[in-house]
């Protein structure tokens, strides 16, 4: 019986039930973290936006309630009078003349001319005013005042784009978010109306707001990243050790998958120990089924082992005890044969009762032979011989096709053979009836005419030892057994009917022995049986 490959203790990254908790904790980390991390965000930048649009209301307030006074202020020079363009050059406003004087027949609409000459332009930068604060006056939907005043005290006048985008939100008595351009960016606009029918915007940026907001978001990205990643190694190292109970079992499995449980004396020590087992309840479910199983098995290996000793002594004693009966008969048949005056019945009963009596003579042998392999007698007796007898497979192989060529005429034998002889250690004895049993299963299982072709070489310390025909094969039915005892083809390969079913077998058992194996290719026209045995 063979086994699949139980998994060790590295697994890819997926298949891991330790990576797959993590990766799902790490997930739901960062998933929370950012829904948190998003939610507050939005509570701080409504925060920030909250206190902006409070300034912007005091400040458009305050337009609102100093604007009569400004009207009676005349500017102090005329340099206070001009606006500082963005494009370049000095604009004037208020009436378009020159700062402090009046154009005849020009009044801004919807105002009152001041005495003394003052400008509508004062509404900019009136006192208590944020740097970037913008003011603009729309009267009949029209822009007649605009600009702010920068942080160093410059004022500077809104381009035609930002103009026309602050037309559209004259009648936003409420903060309005509004997006003046590149330059200027996004601003928080609010409008009052005035005397007159005019209404004056008042706008303040919402840089400062933004950049606040990237760098809380900055933050929690950070925050977020470090607890995602602290999440996953701790989550590892807990996890981990939680499972090193579960691994503890998955190893006593596979120590178990890797001890051969179809023959010999087969012990299993391995068991779950009690700590693992008291470590978790489903740790302590598995491995109490675990060790459940395998008292199980080695009950049942026990069993085996004692029914297996129990026929191979049967087998050992009975062929041992039929060795004597049969020669005995094979001796009386012989000594009858020489008789005078034998009828052609008489003559042809004797003969056969010999021929019958060789054959069950040499299947005797065999299973005295395989009881003993599986007994372990010839094993370590050969491990006695093996340090001490070297033996020429080459020369073994050379006389038996030498052997088989005689016998089996009818078939072509080539030889094969390394200029250097292949020498290894083992029991000769043993190595001849292998080389023998293929040789004879070649002549005995294929038909007359057919190509056998032996060849013996020793390459990447194993030597090989191969014999191929171009016979009919060995059916695939009979492939899986075929070195199983008493296994026989079918008629078209047992020709002569006189097979043991115990050859394929012996050579198994010998190959085994010396630490070697045995294989077999078989396909209509072409089979080749593979023996490897180690280097001397």
């Amino acid at each position: 019986m063979t086994f699949p490959p139980f998994p060790r203790r590295r697994f890819a990254l997926l298949h891991s039930l330790r990576w797959r908790i993590v990766l799902i904790a790490a997930a739901l980390v960062a998933a929370s973290s950012l829904v948190i991390g998003g939610v507050t965000l939005l509570a701080v930048r409504g925060y920030l936006v909250g206190q902006l649009d409070s300034g912007l209301v005091r400040s458009a307030q305050r337009v609102d309630r100093i604007g009569g006074q400004l009207y009676h202020r005349a500017p102090q020079s005329p340099s206070q009078a001009g606006v500082t363009s963005r494009t370049g050059g000095t604009t004037q406003l208020g009436t378009g003349g020159p700062a402090g004087t009046t154009q005849p027949g020009t009044t801004q609409p919807g105002t009152t001319r001041p005495p003394g000459g003052g400008e509508a332009g004062d509404f900019v930068g009136v006192p208590g005013q944020a740097a970037q604060t913008i003011v603009a006056v729309v009267d009949d939907g029209k822009v007649v005042v605009n600009g702010f005043v920068d942080s160093t005290g410059k004022r500077h006048e809104l381009s035609a784009t930002e103009r026309a985008t602050l037309e559209r939100f004259d009648t936003a008595t409420k903060p309005t978010s509004v997006n003046l351009g590149p330059d200027l960016g996004h601003y928080r606009v609010a409008s009052r109306s005035v005397a007159g029918g005019a209404t004056v915007i008042t706008g303040v940026p919402l840089a400062a707001v933004d950049a606040t907001v990237w760098r809380v978001a900055w933050v929690i990205l950070g925050v977020v990243v470090l607890a995602v990643a602290a999440a996953a190694a701790t989550g590892a190292i807990v996890i981990g050790r939680s499972l090193n109970p579960l691994r503890h079992v998955a190893a006593t499995a596979s120590a178990v998958t890797d001890v051969r449980l179809d023959r010999g004396d087969v012990r299993l020590g391995e068991r779950v120990a009690p700590a693992d087992l008291a470590s978790t309840v489903e740790v302590g479910q598995v491995g109490g089924a675990l060790n459940a199983l395998l008292e199980h098995v080695a009950d049942a290996l026990a069993a085996r082992q004692a029914s297996e000793e129990t026929m191979r002594r049967f087998v050992a004693d009975a062929s041992h005890e039929l060795r004597t009966p049969l020669a005995t008969v094979r001796a009386y048949a012989q000594l009858s044969a020489r008789e005078h005056e034998l009828t052609d019945d008489l003559e042809r009963n004797i003969s056969r009762i010999d021929r019958e009596s060789v054959r069950m003579s040499e299947l005797v042998e065999q299973l005295l032979l395989l009881a003993r392999l599986d007994a372990g007698a010839l094993v370590a007796a050969g491990a006695a011989q093996t340090s001490q007898t070297e033996v020429n497979l080459s020369l073994i192989v050379a006389e038996a096709a030498g052997d088989a060529r005689a016998a089996a005429s009818d078939h072509e034998w080539h030889l094969d053979l390394d200029a250097e002889p292949v020498v290894l250690h083992g029991d000769e004895s043993q190595l001849r009836r292998l080389v023998v049993n293929l040789l004879a299963n070649a002549r005995t299982h294929t038909p007359p005419g057919t190509r056998v072709d032996i060849s013996v070489h020793a390459a990447q310390g194993v030597n090989t030892l191969t014999v191929a025909d171009d016979g009919p094969g060995v059916p695939p039915a009979l492939q899986p057994t075929v070195f199983a005892r008493f296994a026989r083809g079918d008629t078209a390969r047992n020709r002569d009917g006189d097979s043991t079913g115990l050859g394929l077998a012996i050579v198994k058992a010998i190959a085994e022995a010396h630490g070697g194996t045995v294989s077999l290719d078989s396909a209509p026209g072409r089979t080749v049986f593979t023996v490897a045995l180690p280097p001397s």
